[in-house]
């Protein structure tokens, strides 16, 4: 077992050092700063009393971005922490009118390019003591371009003090500039809000507002994310002397309608002209507008019972989640540790449910955590984003790869049935409980099953808490049944007797294990083409023969099992440095690749269509494709109702995809949608496909 946690330990490693972010290495490789950065001041010299503004000036390199205070769909906001002199105090940023950003069609960004200075207000007290002050700032921000790097920066700036404030003249005029680009109040403008035929509208009026013939190129930013859809279409309607906004709505648009909702909007005069910028309060609304409703669009509901329902949502996930055929092989083998323990010493197996439950919590967590941080950073990421990574998927593989030669006895220490990763501890029994709680959230990653993908695809657009306590809520459900198992003295009886049919079914349970590779080198082999599926059974060859040389029991043949053991490493080194391949699994003679375009011109002529948002590492995806998608009723009634159906491969990483699966407020795959014939929005079908519910469904599109 020891050998089995060295090659775990290997894997490990160079997984973490090989997916780290390579997109942006040369920008971190080159040690030099994307952005110049320096404070900047109004004033020269200042005195005891003084108000004046200092300023963060950025300078980017054409191309690159940085975010407003609301980034959008993606990105960070600059943020300034201050190490002042007592006596001295910093404001809040000043933010000037942002920019849209567009990344993809349904990814838009709020932010700046070229040159940008972010005033704040000083405020020295006139009680002030000393001859100078040193304003010392700690900032962070995000800077994309076509890829996103995050940048400190140490910045310092030192001002005289004297008994009467003297000007900077070129820093007076920088942050004049971003101030008189300070969207600010017009009294003569009122806003309110409104959401009504699944369209939020904002309606102006008031100054410029009062006549929106004279108005172009109008655009609302609003301070709030999640309030409408940033990529949606912003449509300028004339009312009676007022000027209508009609957005889509976001996933937050619901619970936004009943308070004010601050903003701002810019525009440009009829002719062009300069833009301007007013910052807005716009009041909850009465509606009754009387509008058509705004195509493709439906506002998003609340979560059912708030953060409490989404909990018990995730809850139930996790419980379904020991049903799936991705986790059950490793359950499995946590039942017969059961076995082993229950009629001997409860107070153990006590100890294992509560490391088992430990494992599965923390590692569920930490997933979750990985997937808010790439969501902060502005890459758009869905549950099971990690096989999309080749070298992750090569070294699921040779995991579990060793972990079946341990199953069938190819090593292992003595003949008990020490249960994955026992032979951590001296004492055996409670790290193995714990490893293998790590390694059933591991490979629950590709099966998000019912309940599961809508919690996750509801938190994944929450703050970072939401995300992280769901994440702990399917841990929980995924754990509960071993958890109430080991607490549960009277049910562990029921177990049967630890005897000779153990070592037979520890030993068959090395065949699922088995099956788990040969699929995901099938995956592999999509990702990373021929090459790829060569070094994965060149490292299987490698530990094989480890294995061996480590059983032959002396120090030489240890020496050589170490180094079949780095060889086997090596091996999967290689595969992460292979170019990604642009090939999908194989479309039947029935299907075609998806793209919105193709959508759209197929609801144009009166089709409707079935979109199969897919993964070939999906266990759940491969399952609904061989019992309902593949069946002869399901296809039959695909010709009957002539509904066309697309793919869309997230096999490898594709953000146009990622961006649909979060749209429809899902966390991952498999995703089904069905449009109907006659325009409009999808329907979202389960994540489970039954011959009868989608057969049902392709009627319904067929007929609206």
């Amino acid at each position: 077992m020891r050998f089995l946690t060295g090659l775990l330990a290997l894997i490990t490693f160079a997984s973490m050092a090989l997916t780290a972010p390579t997109h942006a290495q040369s920008s971190w490789s080159s040690g030099e700063a994307i952005i110049d950065a320096d404070l900047v001041s109004e004033r020269a010299v200042t005195a005891p009393g003084d108000r004046f503004h200092i300023g963060l000036h950025q300078i980017m390199p054409e191309g690159w971005h940085t975010y407003w205070r609301n980034p959008g769909d993606n990105g960070l906001p600059v943020e300034i922490d201050w190490d002042l002199p007592e006596g001295v105090e910093v404001g809040e940023v000043v933010w000037p009118a942002p920019i849209q950003l567009p990344l993809t069609d349904m990814i838009m960004d709020y932010g700046y390019k070229g040159e940008l200075v972010l005033p704040m207000p000083v405020t020295v007290a006139e009680g002030f003591v000393g001859e100078t002050i040193e304003f010392r700032a700690n900032a962070t921000w995000l800077v994309c371009d076509t890829i996103c790097v995050p940048e400190d920066r140490e910045l310092a700036l030192t001002l005289p003090v004297g008994p009467q404030p003297d000007q900077d003249e070129a820093g007076y005029w920088y942050i004049r500039g971003a101030l008189e680009s300070e969207p600010r109040v017009d009294p003569a403008v009122s806003a309110e809000f409104a959401i009504e035929g699944g369209r939020v509208i904002l309606d102006l009026s008031g100054g410029a507002f009062a006549n929106p013939g004279a108005i172009s190129d109008l655009r609302f930013f609003p301070y709030q994310t999640g309030v409408i859809r940033n990529a949606g279409r912003q449509i300028v309607e004339a009312g009676e002397s007022r000027t209508l906004v009609l957005l889509e709505p976001g996933y937050a648009a619901a619970s936004a309608g009943d308070s004010a909702q601050g903003g701002v909007v810019t525009w440009r005069g009829a002719d062009g002209g300069d833009r301007q910028a007013v910052a807005i309060e716009a009041r909850p609304g009465a509606g009754g507008y009387g509008l058509p409703p705004l195509a493709g669009s439906a506002v998003p509901q609340a979560m059912t019972g708030g953060i409490f329902g989404l909990i018990l949502l995730a809850f139930g996930g996790g419980l379904i989640l020991n049903l799936m055929p991705c986790v059950f092989p490793v359950l499995s083998i946590k039942v017969l540790k059961f076995v082993q323990a229950a009629h001997a010493d409860p107070a153990a197996i006590r100890r294992q449910g509560a490391f088992f439950l430990a494992g599965v919590l923390i590692s569920f967590v930490g997933l979750a955590g990985m997937l808010v941080i790439l969501r902060e950073v502005g890459l758009p990421v869905g549950w099971g984003f990690q096989l999309q990574m080749p070298i992750v998927v090569a070294s699921l593989a040779l995991l579990l790869f060793a972990i079946g030669l341990n199953l069938l006895g190819a090593f292992e220490v003595g003949t008990r049935l020490m249960g994955l990763g026992a032979g951590l501890a001296d004492k055996p029994g409670w790290k193995g409980a714990f490893f293998t709680g790590v390694l059933a959230v591991v490979v629950a990653a590709p099966c998000v099953g019912p309940l599961a993908a809508g919690a996750l695809g509801l938190a994944l657009t929450q703050p970072a808490p939401v995300v992280l306590l769901v994440a702990a809520a399917m841990g929980l459900g995924l754990a509960a049944p071993f958890v109430v198992l080991s607490l549960s003295p009277g049910l562990l009886r029921f177990l049967p007797k630890p005897g000779a049919w153990m070592v037979t079914f520890r030993q068959f349970l090395a065949f699922p294990m088995f099956a788990s590779v040969v699929w995901l080198a099938w995956v592999l082999s999509i990702q990373s083409g021929p090459t790829g599926l060569l070094l994965l059974g060149a490292a299987m060859l490698a530990l094989s023969f480890a294995v061996w040389a480590h059983g032959q029991g002396n120090r030489v043949w240890s020496v050589v099992a170490i180094a079949g053991l780095a060889l086997g490493v090596v091996s999967v080194v290689m595969i992460a440095r292979l170019p990604a391949t642009t090939s999908t699994q194989s479309l039947s003679a029935r299907e075609e690749a998806w793209s919105r375009a193709r959508v759209a011109e197929l609801q144009g002529m009166g089709q409707a269509v079935f979109v199969d948002v897919t993964a070939a590492w999906c266990v759940t995806c491969q399952i609904n494709k061989l019992t309902v998608l593949s069946s002869d009723p399901v296809l039959d009634a695909f010709d009957r109702f002539g509904v066309a159906s697309l793919r869309a491969d997230w096999t490898n990483r594709d953000e146009t995809i990622a961006a649909l699966i979060s749209e429809h407020g899902q966390a991952g795959v498999p995703l089904y949608l069905l449009y109907p014939a006659s325009g409009g929005a999808p329907r979202v079908l389960p994540t489970v496909l039954t011959q009868g519910g989608l057969i049902d469904g392709l009627a319904w599109a067929a007929d609206n």
